[in-house]
């Protein structure tokens, strides 16, 4: 129907009321709602860039993209070249024997607390011995059963290598006592 709209006539069931009026087809309706819905992201894009653009700033962190000559000089005097820096955070974690798994200790922090004090239903880690860890952890990751929770520490331990376990068991014998 090319018509914007037609003359419908409707009667009640019983046969009492008519009702003549004008009804906008379905696909009429359609149109209106994305016409409005259009100019509703045109405005809203407007205000973006007339009011809220021009005062954006972001100051999370500093920035030295726009940093040359006497500026990147200074830079340098105080952090080092690039490949010093790195050579810095290289020795930084040479010389922590435990960096390898301080992100996987976050891991085991999370059930059984940042100190390994134990949590709910997660036993403490501090205080046992580095054979103790390990002993459990090879044995979560063959998927015995040791206790209530062994089907959580399966997938955990699933994903450590021998030198993770073992590592892990000193971390906690020697920092949380």
């Amino acid at each position: 129907m090319d018509m914007v709209s037609h003359h419908t006539r409707f009667v009640d069931v019983d046969g009492e009321h008519d009702y003549v009026g004008n009804f906008l087809t379905t696909g009429d309706k359609t149109m209106k709602e994305l016409g409005m819905t259009l100019i509703g992201c045109f405005v809203i894009s407007i205000f973006f860039a007339l009011k809220v653009y021009p005062n954006l700033e972001y100051t999370g962190y500093s920035s030295n993209s726009s940093c040359y000559g006497e500026c990147y000089e200074e830079y340098v005097r105080v952090n080092g070249t690039l490949s010093e820096i790195m050579e810095k955070k290289r020795e930084i974690a040479n010389a922590d024997e435990f960096s390898s798994i301080r992100g996987l200790w976050a891991g085991c922090a999370a059930c059984h607390g940042q100190e390994g004090q134990g949590m709910a239903v997660f036993p403490a880690l501090a205080g046992q011995s580095s054979d103790y860890i390990t002993q459990r952890l090879y044995a979560y990751k063959n998927r015995e059963t040791v206790g209530a929770m062994s089907s959580t520490m399966w997938a955990q331990a699933g994903m450590l290598s021998d030198s993770d376990i073992q590592t892990i068991g000193k971390f906690i014998e020697e920092t949380m006592k």
